[in-house]
């Protein structure tokens, strides 16, 4: 492994660990760098994208958007109801749009059941007549 290779290596860690200032987001622009989309890409390449979860820039981002929008679900207000939001979904998912991770613009607060049912209801769409 040669320097390069270290550095990149070190680099990482600690943008996983929120030490890296310059990788660390900014609330000023919010906007993401380089160093920090890389780290996201190669996070997705290796399918671990539990580490971007649970890395510092994501916990504060996660906690900004909540308390900016009361911590209420934006699906049930949408729909006339008060209830409260216990997590912040990508609108388009980090998977396909990672340069979209930490965009305000891309994330909402919802509750638990909205966030369930973003993933994992059946989405109307075509299906065969012909069910055999």
């Amino acid at each position: 492994m040669d320097l390069k290779e270290k550095k990149n290596i070190s680099l990482l860690t600690n943008i996983a660990a929120g030490r890296d200032s310059l990788a660390a987001f900014s609330c000023m622009t919010r906007k993401m760098n380089e160093r920090t989309l890389e780290w996201i890409q190669e996070l997705i390449a290796k399918n671990n994208v539990h580490e971007f979860y649970t890395s510092p820039a994501w916990r504060r981002m996660q906690t900004q958007i909540l308390k900016e929008n009361h911590f209420e679900c934006e699906r049930c207000k949408k729909k006339g109801l008060v209830v409260k939001a216990t997590t912040v979904h990508h609108r388009k998912y980090l998977r396909q749009y990672p340069e979209l991770a930490l965009d305000p613009d891309n994330l909402e607060p919802i509750c638990e059941r909205c966030h369930y049912d973003e993933h994992h209801r059946k989405k109307p769409g075509f299906t065969n007549q012909e069910r055999w």
